[in-house]
Order: structure tokens, then sequence, then C-alpha cells
């Protein structure tokens, strides 16, 4: 019998096989599982039942606990402060690297041997109270970070001598660090204090540059962040610092001491006055060269009145005064202070009728020594006569002033007052300036024009004066007064120029030169004589300003003045409020003063002597 084909198994025959076959988990394994799976469960809400608890009664004692095994450091770091440099890069204002020394109580305190050592050590080479270090230490047993005020603004020689007996071989000293700051220093001491300026103690400008330069010479503070783990080691990430910009300014330091010098040499040996001041700048551009008073202070010590009162005056102050006495002798009187000009005001007058062609050089005016203005008489200085334009100001009549004044009328006197910048802000780039005071249109009544035509009724300031004369004397144009030059990064590259701005024209050309003609003419052979120098050709207009209280006959003597004369390029203004003297009213006492002052200053500012003198 043939043998019969084998067919192969289909797929549901193969199903109905297997299901008769041994089942993989049995009844007993899947029993098993299930009560695993309970009993792991069970387990883990215990757990976490007991994790809750203990959060809940003993988590500050184990928060505790972690936190002592580490410590967190965020600690600032701080930024160097621009310095302030003069125009020939004398430093002026720099800040000075210093160091803080900061303990670490946690380390010291895992050995006494080395606790005592370290402690020692810091003791002997800083002059400190051992056992004040050893209290801290004591009382902050866990701290990383201990700063003491005997040891702040620490010099770097003084901290590398410790750092290299830390060095040493066998050194015991552990648990010493020092932290870097900055401290301002001023290196010329008192040099134009009232210009510069000086740091609060919250490290913020004050006056001057300082304070009106905050911004650039600041810089930016960084920051490290770190743990210090349970061996001691300190994980840091650090962001650096970025230093602050250094502010050059238009300021010569010689310049800047020769005058402060004069001054006090004036105030000390002279005649001496209530109050000096001097100012000097670069025709051409508005640059301001030089400018002081009287009134000085150390910047290294800006609290300190002694430069100004002897200690028993000062014991003699109260509170209150001494904090007043400060005001007064931080103020810059040159941009802070106004006054009567005096006749230094004249030719801006005569400027001013010049160029409305309502006077030539032709012009003629009597004077017999008062004039009558409504209900008074108005005196002059002298009886001139019959004075041309010229001689009115080479003699500085009062007389020939009040007639011009009259010419102009109230609106063009008021139109060139404004145009010259008077009863205004010049802008300088300094804080605490003054817009002076004068009469609206409406108040320039007959009186009012005639005495403010030569000077006198209205307040004007030193930089007032300095900005509108150097452009009465530069074909009319007005350059803004200021006192800084450039600004450059930390790496001494430039990054923004202070251009000279001439921002407006105030007279013609014409008039100008006539100006210039008249200012030679006053100094070679009229009231300004006294301020002749030797070898230069000078400028200028004396002033005598009655201050008010006029029966008191208190004055304010000066002297504004230029050189060249042609073609100036420097001027000068000296102020001498109220000479020690019985009879204040010669402006003797600042013609001369000037004289002196430009003797020994115009070399270092570039003005030589002619070569036939």
């Amino acid at each position: 019998m043939a043998a019969q084909r084998r067919r192969p198994m289909g797929r549901r025959a193969y199903r109905k096989k297997r299901k008769k076959g041994k089942k993989i988990f049995t009844r007993g394994m899947r029993v098993t599982l299930f009560l695993f799976y309970v009993i792991f469960l069970i387990g883990f809400l215990a757990l976490m039942i007991k994790v809750y608890m203990i959060n809940r009664n003993d988590g500050d004692r184990y928060k505790k606990a972690a936190l002592s095994q580490q410590a967190y450091t965020n600690k600032v770091l701080g930024y160097q402060r621009g310095s302030i440099k003069d125009r020939n890069n004398t430093t002026m204002a720099i800040s000075l690297r210093k160091y803080n020394l900061v303990l670490e109580p946690r380390t010291l305190n895992t050995d006494e041997e080395i606790k005592e050592a370290t402690l020692k050590a810091v003791a002997e080479h800083f002059a400190a109270d051992q056992q004040q270090l050893r209290d801290a230490v004591k009382n902050k047993p866990d701290s990383m970070y201990e700063r003491f005020d005997g040891l702040k603004e620490l010099d770097a020689d003084k901290v590398e001598s410790f750092q290299e007996k830390m060095n040493e071989k066998d050194s015991k000293i552990k648990g010493v660090w020092f932290e870097e700051t900055y401290v301002r220093n001023y290196p010329l001491g008192s040099v134009g204090c009232n210009l510069i300026g000086f740091m609060s103690s919250e490290n913020a400008g004050n006056y001057g540059v300082e304070e009106s330069y905050n911004a650039e010479l600041c810089g930016t503070a960084g920051r490290e962040y770190g743990y210090f783990g349970a061996d001691l080691k300190l994980e840091r990430t650090v962001k650096p610092a970025k230093n602050g910009n250094t502010v050059v300014l238009t300021i010569d330091a010689n310049a800047q001491q020769i005058v402060e010098q004069q001054i006090a040499k004036f105030q000390k040996n002279g005649v001496g006055a209530k109050r000096v001041a001097v100012m000097i700048s670069n025709v051409k551009n508005g640059e301001v060269l030089a400018m002081a008073s009287d009134s000085t202070f150390d910047l290294n010590d800006p609290r300190n009145l002694g430069g100004m009162y002897t200690e028993a005056q000062i014991a003699a102050m109260s509170e209150e005064e001494q904090v007043e006495n400060r005001l007064n002798m931080w103020a810059n009187f040159c941009i802070g202070s106004a006054y009567e000009p005096g006749s230094t005001f004249k030719p801006f007058t005569i400027a001013a009728a010049l160029d409305e062609n309502l006077v030539n050089e032709k012009s003629s005016f009597a004077c017999k020594g008062v004039v009558q203005v409504a209900d008074r008489e108005i005196h002059c200085n002298g009886n001139h006569g019959t004075v041309d334009l010229r001689h009115s100001l080479t003699q500085s009549c009062n007389s020939a002033l009040m007639a011009i004044s009259k010419k102009l009328g109230r609106e063009n006197f008021y139109k060139y007052n404004q145009l010259y910048g008077f009863g205004q802000k010049t802008g300088i780039d300094l804080p605490g300036e003054s817009a002076g005071l004068i009469h609206s249109q409406e108040n320039l009544n007959p009186v009012e024009l005639a005495t403010s035509g030569f000077g006198q009724t209205q307040a004007v300031t030193m930089v007032q004066m300095v900005g509108a004369f150097s452009a009465l004397i530069n074909d009319g144009n007005y350059y803004q007064p200021h006192v800084v030059k450039e600004i450059q990064n930390s790496e001494g590259e430039v990054i923004e120029t202070v251009a000279p701005a001439m921002i407006k024209k105030i007279v013609s050309e014409n008039t100008s030169k006539k100006i210039r003609s008249f200012l030679k003419s006053t100094v070679e052979d009229g009231t300004a004589s006294p301020a002749k120098v030797k070898g230069y050709s000078i400028g200028g207009k004396t002033g005598t300003a009655e201050k008010k209280g006029r029966n008191k006959k208190e004055y304010l003597v000066s002297f504004i003045g230029c050189t060249p004369a042609d073609d100036p390029e420097i001027a000068i203004y000296v102020i001498v409020d109220e000479p020690n003297v019985a009879d204040q009213a010669h402006s003797t006492f600042a013609t001369e003063f000037a004289s002196q002052i430009m003797k020994k200053v115009l070399p270092f500012l570039g003005q030589y002597k002619a070569k036939d003198s």
C-alpha cells in the first residue's frame, strides 16, 4: 500500500495544538508576581511617608547639616575707576589697587596649630589686634569670609611680602586670602580741586569732572560665584569687571598749578582779597586751560577745612557752619557765582552798537563827569571832555557808554545780551553752573539801560564772560566753553573726541577787528597799562564794579585780556573781589596781578616773547 503524503499543518491547526500544550505562566507564578508588586507598592508608599515625616519633623536639622558641608560664595569684583588726566597726560586723578585681607574661620578651625600660626603671622605682619582676629574665628566658626576694618586697603608690597611667607615650604599659614579693591587718589593734591571734584563715601563723583563725567569714569563691577565643598575646594565661576574710561582734560596742569600758586601768593603776601579767581582759555576753540580761585582743599581729604581755616576757627564753628563752609569750599566760583562785571562789559556794548551801525570810529561823545538819566544823576569815573569811540574804551568813559546804550535802545541791548549768552548757562561740561541775572527787555528802563551799558545792575559769571569775550575777539565766532578734550578706554584708545563746538556768530568780523584794536590801545595807552607783559602784545579791559549796598564802598575789580592782541589765541580773566585795602576802587590790583600770571604761565601755553623784546 502506497505511503500517504504528509500534508503540512495549517495555521488554525497549529493554534489548536498550542492551546492543548503546556502554559508558559502558571497560576502560581502569576499569584507570586502580584504579591511581589503589592509588597513593593506598600514599601514605596511607606518610604514616601517616612521621607515626608522626616522632612516635616527634622528638615531644618538635616538642612543645616548639609549646609555645614559646603558654603556658597558670591562676591563683587570691583572695577578700576577711570583716570583723569590733563592735556599733556599728567595724571590728576587715579584709582590705585589695594587689598582687603580676608580670613576663613572654618578653614582655620580645622587645625588648632594652623589657626594659631596664621593669626600670629597676620597680627605681626599687619600690626593687627590678634585677640580681635581670634574672637572672629571663634564667634563665626563656619564662616569662609571675614574682613576687618584695620586690614582694608593694604598696599600691594605689604601683601606680596605676606604671600611670600604663605608660600614658603613649611608654612602653616592657611585660610587667608586677599580681596582686590581700588582707592581714589589725587597725585597733585589740591591742584584743580574745584574743577576735578572728588569721590563720595558711596563711590560716586561729587562736584567737578568726577560728577559730570561719572558715567564715563565708572566701570562695570564683575562677580565671582562659587561653592566650598566638604573638602574645602572652591569651584569658581568668574564674570570679570570692566574698568572705567579715562577722561582727558583741556586743562594744562602746569598752568593750573602756576595760577593757584600765584593766587595763594597774592592772598598771603600781596594785597589779598575776599575772593580771587582766574580763568584762562583758548580763544580759538573754547578749551579752558586753567580755572582756579582762592577756595582750595586737598582732594585726598576733601572734608578737611584746614586749607581755608585755622584750627581755632574750625573749633569755633558749629556743625551747621562747618557743613556750610565745606559747601562753599567745594563750589566752583568760576562757573557758579554771579556778580556785576563793571567796565569789562563795555567792549560788548560798543560791539553791539558797531554791529548795528549806530556808531563808528569817528563818533564822539561829551563827558562832563555826570549824566542826568531820568530822575537821577549817574557819575562817570572822570571828566573826559570829548572822546571818540576808541577813547571811550581806552579811558573807560561811563558817560560815553551811557550815550551808546541809549542809541542801542532796550530792544537791541537785550537782543545782544541774549546773543552774547548773558543770563543763560553756557553749557560747560561741569556741574553747578549759574545762569546769572540780566534785565528783561521790559525792565530796561532808562536808568537800567544806562547802568547796564557800563556793567552795573546785571550779574554775570566768569565762564559767561570768558566765552563771550573770546568770541568777541575771534571774528565773532562763539565756541562753547569746555574742560574735557577726549575720552579713552582702559587700554588708552581714544573712543570719543570732544570737538570744539562753534555754536553761533555774535558779531561781524569787521566789528571784532575794531574791538581787538581798541583793546590793544587800552593796554598800550589806556587804563589797562599795568597789564603789560614785556615781549608780548596784550589787549584787554579793566573793570571796577561797585557792589550792591553802594554806600559800603565795596568793589569787585577785574581785568579781561588776550594775547597776541592782533590775533588772539589766549584769553585771561582775573577777578579780585573786595581787596583788603580801605580804598578798593582801583582796577590796578587786578591788572598787575594778571600781568604777573601771564609772565609765568604763557610759555607753558606755547606763547613766547617776541624775538626783538
